[in-house]
């Protein structure tokens, strides 16, 4: 018969926050494994914890002579935990069970009489992330901070990248002497040192539902030149663009393609670079009207602003300033897996966008665009058709 692992959830911390069968489980255990945190919460709990890290564990379980053996875990077991990876190691060889726990975000919602079911969870602990994002799109967003993104770090990134006045509550050693429950707004608490052992839980009144298209009525106008709805449906959407896409948008103008992408990339970031003053503050505007917290305007000229900023997932290019062979084969160095996509309207600008692509050995798909739209004329509608568009996508040629 194989010897049992119970993996147990205790809670934010405090031992008395275990579940009642989490308790019964470890009077059958004799051989009880913690990791550092829970080891030193837990050791008047129950004798003879066994204090270990994650990469000593599996030589200790394996050379325990007990049948029944537990690993007690912060939270819940299936709430960011290390509960899975415990599983892969040992369900082969042994049977393992999982034990549920209050998760940080259970205990804190209850602390403030919030219902959890529509709140966006995410874990900074150990991980990268674009929060913007997250909160752009989600009326809460519940976060797990540590190591070099805590509580601190994060709500000062925040309020550098203009979410200010989003409201937060960080709670503190949850369950824990010293507990503290604050509730503000980022830029209040960004002035407020807190514990390795925060969690933050963001609301934002005026979240954006990403499921829905952009219209062009929702955006501010000056002479800008800007991508029609239409196009921008048919090129975002030919971008294949992910959650966590990392995106740039060239010649950003209006923003309204930037805006478009961002709500695509729901939790990624989307770099919108505009090099004249008046398209640069008309972008600016619309990212606020429109709540894309997640789009971050850069005002310069592409081909220097591009080498300051993280290597794209994809682009977008709506105008290259004359430099598109340049930019091409400048993403293309940075990242050859990157996905490209140029819109035109010339037949040179075509030619070019294909003459770069083909340099690179990219696979291209190409659309050209025509479409009407209906104005009234007296109690009659006559279609107006605007100037077609040709659309180039480029990819990285696998054949």
């Amino acid at each position: 018969m194989k010897k049992q692992i119970f993996i147990i959830g205790c809670g934010p911390g405090a031992p008395e926050e275990i579940t009642g069968h989490g308790a019964k489980l470890l009077e059958i255990c004799h051989g009880v494994y913690a990791f550092d945190r829970i080891g030193d919460l837990y050791k008047d709990f129950k004798e003879g914890i066994i204090k270990c890290s994650y990469q000593d564990i599996e030589e200790k379980i394996r050379s325990s002579k007990a049948q029944k053996m537990a690993v007690l875990v912060s939270g819940d077991v299936g709430f960011f935990s290390m509960a899975k990876r415990l599983d892969e190691k040992f369900r082969i060889d042994f049977d393992v069970f999982f034990t549920c726990g209050i998760s940080s975000l259970q205990y804190l919602c209850s602390k403030i009489k919030l219902s959890y079911e529509d709140v966006r969870a995410v874990s900074l602990h150990g991980r990268e992330g674009n929060l913007p994002g997250s909160i752009a799109y989600n009326r809460y967003t519940f976060v797990l901070t540590g190591g070099a993104n805590n509580a601190s770090k994060i709500l000062k990134d925040l309020k550098q990248n203009g979410l200010s006045g989003i409201k937060v509550t960080a709670g503190e050693l949850l369950s824990m002497p010293g507990e503290r429950i604050l509730c503000g707004t980022v830029e209040e608490l960004s002035e407020i040192s807190f514990d390795s052992l925060t969690v933050l839980l963001f609301e934002n009144e005026n979240c954006v539902n990403r499921d829905m298209p952009l219209f062009d009525k929702e955006l501010s106008r000056n002479e800008t030149p800007m991508t029609k709805q239409e196009v921008r449906w048919v090129a975002v959407n030919m971008m294949k663009i992910e959650a966590r896409d990392v995106l740039f948008d060239i010649g950003a103008g209006s923003g309204s393609v930037a805006i478009e992408m961002a709500r695509k990339a729901h939790e990624g970031l989307v770099f919108a670079i505009e090099k004249k003053d008046n398209a640069f503050e008309l972008l600016c505007k619309n990212k606020s009207d429109l709540g894309a917290l997640n789009v971050i305007p850069v005002f310069g000229e592409a081909l220097e602003e591009i080498r300051k900023l993280p290597v794209p997932d994809k682009v977008f290019i709506g105008g290259s300033g004359g430099n598109l062979d340049k930019l091409v084969k400048s993403l293309y160095r940075a990242n050859e897996d990157v996905k490209i996509l140029i819109t035109a309207i010339t037949l040179e600008t075509l030619t070019e966008a294909l003459e770069a692509f083909k340099e690179i050995n990219f696979e291209t798909d190409i659309v050209c665009l025509n479409c009407s739209k209906s104005k009234k004329a007296g109690s009659y509608n006559m279609m107006i058709a605007n100037n077609p568009i040709y659309i180039i996508y480029g990819e990285k040629n696998d054949k």
